[in-house]
């Protein structure tokens, strides 16, 4: 591998740079985005908690965050860069045409139905920019870029009508709030209190979900209706402490949300809160580690009640899993899924039954994406190019089975891919 930049600076998205305990649930229990580097460099504010960890989690904690306290860094002195060499026409690489090639590049975080995605670059000023890319119908894309308050903007994903969340930080504060994009191109922002207010799921009522830190550094979930009414919760149980709480991710059309709850002991346990208001908590997968920082995530719920995720157990080794909508749970571990601490299936998401995507981790610590068909067979798959991280985030597919995700390529520069089926 090419040393082109400073692996020491660079943010963490999803390479377990060392097996320390990273600030792993950190991100996707605070809002996916107060991670940690494996450099030990925090977030302002009190959002860090810095003893989590496992390999899951700490996929999760890069769910849509980069360590926002850290800049690009620029090419390293002599070195080369090398861009991803197109050799399999199953994938398109895609990279938004303002993204310097030589500092972070571009993430590819979300598809729709429509085949539009959401992501986000860094232009050479190094300012994070978020992005929704249209189809032009002749396998190019027409870009749009969105900054919000002159601010560092994130991407989140995006509902089938082209509406987009993501975050953005106060220029005056350092805090993170979000932002909604509609259609036709108007940002609404949500802020709940002074401490962060982070979204995390939008279905196609314009329903969004996430969670907002209280003044203890507590998470606090919340459902946005499309008009803007905010309506307030918290998991049964959840605990009250600085890192703990409840942790909204994914909600369906029917505004059921699936998500994370954090107790006071630090155990995880995934939850799903009914439209009507009732719980159905704890949801803890056989096999779970009961420890603190172990447990159940519960991270897309669909409309007819399948639930995916994952789990961490008792040795560190991570699992994705489908559970039905009587409640029957099927793992899913690709077959090279290493098995030791740190390792193993980071999540899986899903379109509909039986179908998933997701990423996992072999023995080697490298990232690789792999899907679960409607006959449970599981293919393994990296895009052209991809460096000696492999495959590091994979998060959405759309019913036509094209999936949407994120590689860094040799010199740690990331681009987005879609893999057709």
């Amino acid at each position: 591998m090419i040393k082109a930049l400073d692996d020491a600076n660079l943010p963490l998205e999803g390479n377990i740079m060392s097996k320390t305990k990273l600030s792993i649930f950190s991100s996707i229990l605070l809002g996916s985005v107060f991670a940690l580097t494996g450099a030990g460099t925090a977030m302002p504010g009190k959002h860090d908690p810095s003893n989590l960890r496992g390999a899951h989690a700490a996929h999760l904690a890069d769910r849509f965050g980069e360590n926002r306290s850290a800049r690009p860094h620029t090419q390293a002195a002599g070195s080369k860069i090398r861009r991803p060499v197109l050799l399999d026409p199953s994938f398109k690489i895609i990279d938004e045409p303002d993204a310097d090639p030589t500092l972070y590049g571009t993430r590819v975080f979300g598809i729709n139905e429509k085949g539009q995605l959401s992501g986000q670059y860094v232009d050479s000023d190094g300012a994070f920019h978020a992005f929704l890319a249209t189809p032009n119908g002749d396998n190019t894309f027409t870009f749009a870029p969105i900054t919000v308050k002159h601010g560092d903007t994130f991407s989140g994903f995006l509902n089938d009508n082209g509406e987009v969340f993501g975050t953005y930080n106060d220029r005056h504060t350092g805090i993170e709030n979000t932002w909604i994009r509609k259609p036709n191109g108007k940002i609404e922002t949500v802020i709940i209190g002074s401490e962060g207010t982070i979204g995390q799921g939008l279905n196609n009522k314009g329903v969004l979900v996430g969670d907002y830190v209280d003044d203890n550094g507590a998470m606090r979930g919340f459902i946005r209706d499309k008009s803007g009414t905010i309506t307030y919760f918290d998991v049964p149980n959840a605990g009250t402490g600085e890192g703990q709480g409840t942790n909204p991710i994914g909600i369906d059309e029917h505004g059921d949300v699936s998500g994370i709850v954090i107790d006071a002991d630090n155990v995880l346990h995934g939850f799903i809160r009914k439209a009507d208001g009732t719980y159905e908590a704890p949801i803890d997968i056989a096999g779970a580690g009961t420890g603190e920082f172990e447990g159940t995530a519960a991270i897309e719920v669909d409309d007819k009640g399948w639930l995916t995720g994952g789990y961490v157990d008792s040795n560190d080794v991570s699992h994705g899993f489908i559970r039905n909508p009587q409640g029957k749970v099927a793992i899913v571990d690709p077959p090279d899924a290493g098995t030791g601490q740190f390792q193993g299936t980071v999540e899986v998401e899903h379109r509909e039954a039986g179908w998933a995507i997701g990423e996992y981790i072999d023995n080697n610590d490298v990232y690789h994406g792999f899907f679960r068909d409607e006959t449970k067979h599981i293919t393994e798959f990296d895009p052209p190019g991809a460096g000696d991280l492999g495959t590091f985030t994979v998060y959405s597919s759309n019913r036509d089975h094209v999936i949407a995700g994120t590689f860094k390529d040799e010199n740690g520069i990331r681009h987005g891919f879609l893999r057709n089926p």
